[in-house]
């Protein structure tokens, strides 16, 4: 919609092809429903969140950042407020907003918007040698020509929304490499039965270490949520885009003691109540609900005094606070991924345009190229901002060549 009705704005005539009933479906999920747009990073910052693929975006982002988004959407009648954690929601906390004043903006640009029109096929043509580049459109309603394409279909996620990974294909019949698609910024699916009765509880602060056969590990800090099926919370959600099949998750719940200075403090609290329970000794460093689970599965007796613990039992139980470890037998699955990872190889499109060095007239933008970025309103902003300069530099084409 961003990239149609700019496109419009620069004096091209545009037609919007959607395959749904209605455009937006996706949108109106986004945030929990309440769409979060964007962030209040700076661009250097929001580039650092695109697991070393932002720089790609620095051109869009110029062009198109959260100034000019708040802007549009406040135009088109849907004001927005920074939450406070630097999160950009719309004042009434409805998606549908967002996705009407984008409405409003495509209508007002004259854009023709045609439903139930689902592209199976992206053809060229040249009259002539040196001639520009003609585009047959093969929709499920009959074929369109045109002078310039925007490819924009999104990934491969939700795809009850309609995000059924049909840019790939059409992308690819262009002479364009597909880097490995896969679900990012999803939840893991974890094996220990124990921990699916822990379901809702959350730990902060926690550091994450992936491992996987013949991968390097990786590691992530942050807050951690336990699900009824696994874990999931934004440490998780930035390590899912790394998982190939299965490995193990080594947590450590507090990550801010060195292993010696975590022995010093339990024996401190073992000193300060000898008569009291190790199941009951650790509340002040995690939470209650966890304890006995964690300790049953590491092998310790959950009913012994504190007095009876010396420092070779602290010692082990440091190891067991920070070296907590859970076997990923997978992901949530693409249907709860909010973002895909990979898509059309960043190295065939031109960052300053979006234009295809493959096929003239033809830009591509948003999550259907090979850019995927973390949790909170970046990867909605880089499709706006991708948006926003391929229909720009699409309408300069066509003026060109028209």
């Amino acid at each position: 919609m961003i990239a149609a009705g700019r496109a419009a704005e620069c004096g091209a005539p545009v037609i919007l092809l959607e395959k749904n009933e209605q455009p937006g479906r996706k949108l109106l999920i986004t945030g929990a429903g309440r769409c979060n747009v964007t962030t209040q990073d700076d661009v250097d910052d929001t580039i650092a969140r695109f697991f070393g693929q932002g720089r790609f975006l620095y051109p869009a982002l110029s062009h198109f950042y959260r100034p000019e988004l708040l802007d549009l959407l406040s135009h088109y009648g849907t004001p927005c407020v920074v939450d406070h954690q630097g999160k950009y929601f719309p004042v009434s906390n409805q998606a549908n907003d967002v996705l009407q004043a984008l409405l409003r903006y495509v209508h007002q640009q004259g854009v023709q918007i045609r439903l139930n029109h689902r592209v199976h096929a992206i053809k060229t043509i040249q009259s002539y040698p040196d001639s520009p580049t003609q585009f047959v459109v093969s929709t499920s309603q009959g074929d369109l020509s045109a002078q310039a394409v925007i490819l924009a279909t999104g990934g491969m996620t939700y795809q009850s929304t309609g995000s059924t990974g049909d840019g790939y294909l059409l992308a690819e019949s262009l002479m364009h490499p597909i880097n490995r698609v896969r679900p990012a910024l999803v939840p893991f699916l974890i094996r220990e039965s124990y921990v699916h009765e822990l379901s809702g509880l959350s730990l902060q602060d926690v550091q994450v270490t992936l491992h996987q056969i013949e991968q390097k590990s990786i590691s992530q800090r942050g807050d951690l949520l336990l699900t009824h099926k696994g874990v999931s919370g934004p440490v998780i959600l930035r390590l899912s885009r790394e998982l190939h099949r299965e490995g193990t998750l080594e947590i450590n719940l507090l990550p801010s003691y060195t292993h010696e200075a975590l022995i010093t403090e339990l024996l401190r609290l073992f000193a300060q109540n000898p008569r009291q329970q190790l199941k009951n000794a650790l509340d002040s460093l995690v939470p209650h609900r966890l304890v006995v689970p964690l300790l049953k599965s590491t092998g310790f007796e959950t009913d012994m005094q504190t007095a009876q613990a010396g420092r070779e039992l602290a010692g082990r139980l440091a190891t067991a606070l920070q070296r907590w470890t859970l076997t990923v037998t997978g992901q949530a699955g693409q249907h709860l991924a909010m973002v895909t990872a990979g898509g059309v190889s960043l190295k065939s499109i031109q960052p300053s345009t979006l234009a295809s060095k493959r096929v003239p007239g033809l830009f591509i933008a948003g999550e259907v190229l090979d850019l995927d970025g973390d949790t909170g309103g970046y990867n909605l902003q880089a499709a706006f901002s991708t948006g926003w300069l391929a229909g720009e530099s699409a309408a300069t084409y066509w003026q060109a060549h028209h």
